[in-house]
């Protein structure tokens, strides 16, 4: 991006009129880690995928600070909207989506030239004022807002159908990860499971869970679930790509573990689409 180009976006961004809305999000599936390397963004695009595979309109938002998940999909953001055209008043989101591999839709985040968290704060609070537009586009919303945690955070979180914190089974992603809890979830109820990656054993992956379960209890007084552990997806020599894709190995233990989170996902989000029907109907009598 040239340095004027930069310069009028960032101007943008910062005189942007906020948005006050009471809609309501799509269905959402936040995707969050404590710390950097858990593979946030790996989980992100293959939950995405497989939804869209099952015939779900599914809209992958980048919102991490790090902002790859374009590249990671080989999608070119020097074309078409981006996040930052979104935010800053440019175009709609539903304009900004475009379509990426497996049936994704993307709204790509390759919006600041500095990613810094003084410089993403306050654009991604505009951000939670601008989805409840994709509402007629999307099915569902996957999020991946990345590992640095931002005071944005639990008002996002507190709005989302779903969140999935990615830890894997290391001790400094545990510790990490409660921190993440602690500092991200709001006040009012949050569906959050915690998902092991990276972790072939299913008993590592209990343990983490686990711990992090009891650890909450305890001090925070808040429970927490459990998502389907995805394994480490070793990649052949000769591959090309960096990431693991579900859909370009269907026949690997990591493919079939993803297959097993897309389900899982599915069914969260029928239950909270059967319990609102539900409350509509009871506040009707």
């Amino acid at each position: 991006m040239s340095d004027q180009a930069y310069k009028l976006r960032k101007l943008m961004l910062d005189t942007a009129p906020q948005i006050d809305t009471e809609a309501d999000l799509p269905p959402t599936i936040v995707v969050a880690g404590g710390k950097g390397g858990v593979g946030t963004t790996t989980v992100a695009i293959n939950l995405a995928a497989e939804l869209a595979q099952g015939g779900r309109r599914t809209i992958l938002i980048d919102a991490a600070p790090n902002a790859d998940v374009a590249a990671m999909l080989d999608v070119d953001v020097d074309r078409g909207a981006t996040l930052a055209d979104v935010l800053s008043g440019a175009c709609s989101a539903a304009d900004a989506v475009r379509g990426g591999p497996a049936g994704i839709l993307l709204l790509a985040g390759e919006w600041v030239a500095e990613r810094t968290t003084a410089r993403w704060n306050r654009p991604l609070d505009r951000l939670c004022d601008r989805l409840p537009s994709l509402d007629s586009r999307a099915d569902v919303l996957v999020i991946d807002v990345g590992s640095s945690v931002s005071p944005w955070w639990p008002r996002l979180w507190s709005q989302a159908t779903l969140v999935l914190l990615v830890a894997t089974p290391d001790d400094v992603a545990v510790v990490d990860s409660y921190a993440t809890i602690k500092h991200g979830l709001p006040d009012e109820d949050v569906d959050l499971r915690v998902l092991v990656n990276q972790c072939s054993d299913t008993a590592s992956a209990t343990d983490v869970q686990s711990r992090l379960a009891a650890a909450c209890r305890r001090f925070l007084g808040r429970a927490i679930g459990r998502a389907p552990l995805v394994p480490r997806h070793e990649l052949p020599v000769d591959a090309g790509a960096s990431t693991p894709l579900a859909w370009e190995a269907p026949a690997t233990p990591f493919a079939r573990n993803v297959h097993q989170l897309g389900r899982f996902a599915a069914d969260v989000l029928a239950q909270h689409a059967r319990r609102e029907r539900e409350s509509h109907e009871l506040s009707a009598c």
